[in-house]
């Protein structure tokens, strides 16, 4: 059997699968196969909850495969419980199951008298000798059990590699991770649009969280607030159907850490700064942005560090043009933070890509040692924070759209620090 095209997948979809068949037969290999949560929705258009939720425990029972030639169709590797869905939602035609611990079929059909004599046990979880079967399957259909496929293997488990060495010795593995990454860091339009409504409603959650704030709120109360503003616009408008959860890293204070433990400590009190770094998913794409607030008063070193990281965010910005290269917006943050006051300063980057990771930093980083030129439909987070034990935590952070002529900023709260409570 041999399995050739003809799925119905959206425009844009078969776009990306394009792009995607165009990289490996430039990288000179087969087939693409998708591993992670972030690539599988990004070759397929379906997000797995097995995949997406539990990907540490899930990591490689959600495969997607590309063949270079456009003639072969994508195939699908997934449990039977999500199968159904994964064909409806891809347009990709051949979705291939295997079995999963949960009984999926009708009341009547499960009323049939003797008809269980002829029923297989479901496995605990998933069986693995079924799993490679599948797999196996929809490789030597294709002619790929001995090709060189690209895969995402900087995330792959040993034991995933360890199983495939198994069922196709004379397979060969090859790493696409950067290429991905570079493919996905350019954005379609709907990427964009996702993106965008995923800043309104961390931007709502912000707002949410500084109204009426009172002594002695501590960093948790903020978390807590935060997602009560988000949570409630959400529900609002059917604009935001697609969110699915948000991240946020409060500060109150001067303290430097992060993380729920860190938050329980002394509550607010006039001239405490208030940090927020944090983002929504809408449809599976991760915002990142973030602001400072001080409560009730600002403190004049406070004010003079601020005011040196927004005009060091602002000329970061304005570097943001296509034909650019991406380090120039790294050196023109970090050489006027270090003349203005802060010789001392350093960073890694200032920014990074965003898109469908859980940790929402994709590459290409805003570093000085990043080569690529900017180009449009990228998006970056742009941020010039300072994480100062005796002044408090600042974060100036947007996403910025990437234009044929320019850039355009997705965040719309003030970048001013002001002063809440």
């Amino acid at each position: 059997m041999t399995a050739r095209a003809g799925g119905a997948t959206t425009p844009v979809r078969a776009q990306i699968l394009d792009d995607i068949r165009r990289r490996c037969q430039e990288r000179g290999v087969d087939a693409y196969l998708a591993y992670t949560p972030s690539n599988v929705l990004y070759t397929s258009g379906f997000q797995s909850y097995f995949l997406s939720e539990w990907p540490w425990r899930m990591l490689g029972t959600v495969l997607v495969l590309v063949p270079a030639d456009p003639t072969l169709e994508p195939a699908i590797v997934i449990s039977d419980f999500e199968a159904e869905q994964a064909k409806r939602v891809s347009g990709i035609a051949d979705v291939r199951p295997f079995r999963v611990w949960v009984e999926l079929r009708s009341v009547a059909d499960l009323q049939v008298a003797g008809a269980q004599d002829a029923d297989p046990p479901r496995p605990a979880q998933f069986s693995e000798d079924e799993q490679d079967s599948v797999l196996r399957s929809a490789l030597a259909d294709r002619g790929l059990l001995g090709a060189r496929i690209g895969t995402d293997m900087r995330y792959v488990l040993q034991d995933t590699v360890r199983r495939i060495a198994g069922f196709a010795p004379d397979l060969h593995l090859v790493d696409m991770t950067e290429d991905l990454y570079e493919l996905r860091s350019i954005k379609h339009d709907f990427e964009i649009e996702a993106l965008r409504r995923a800043t309104e409603l961390s931007e709502a959650g912000i707002t949410f969280a500084v109204q009426d704030a009172q002594p002695g709120m501590t960093a948790l109360d903020m978390r807590h607030r935060y997602a009560l503003g988000v949570i409630q616009t959400a529900m609002g408008s059917h604009r935001y159907a697609g969110y699915s959860d948000h991240w946020v890293l409060p500060a109150v204070g001067a303290t430097t850490a992060i993380g729920v433990d860190s938050e329980r400590g002394n509550g607010l009190a006039p001239g405490d700064l208030v940090k927020f770094d944090c983002g929504v998913t809408v449809d599976g794409y991760r915002s990142d942005g973030g602001r400072t607030f001080s409560f009730r008063e600002i403190r004049p070193a406070a004010q003079r560090l601020y005011r040196v990281l927004l005009e060091a965010h602002e000329l970061a910005r304005d570097r943001l043009r296509p034909g650019r290269p991406v380090r120039e917006v790294f050196e023109a943050a970090q050489s006027h933070i270090q003349l203005n006051g802060f010789p001392r300063f350093t960073r890694g980057h200032y920014g990074h890509s965003v898109g469908l990771d859980t940790f929402h930093e994709e590459p290409p980083f805003l570093s000085r040692t990043e080569e690529r030129l900017i180009e449009p439909g990228m998006v970056f987070a742009v941020e010039t924070p300072a994480y100062s034990s005796d002044t408090g935590a600042i974060m100036i952070e947007d996403l910025v759209v990437i234009t044929t002529t320019g850039h355009e900023v997705l965040h719309r709260l003030p970048h001013e620090l002001a002063v809440m409570g």
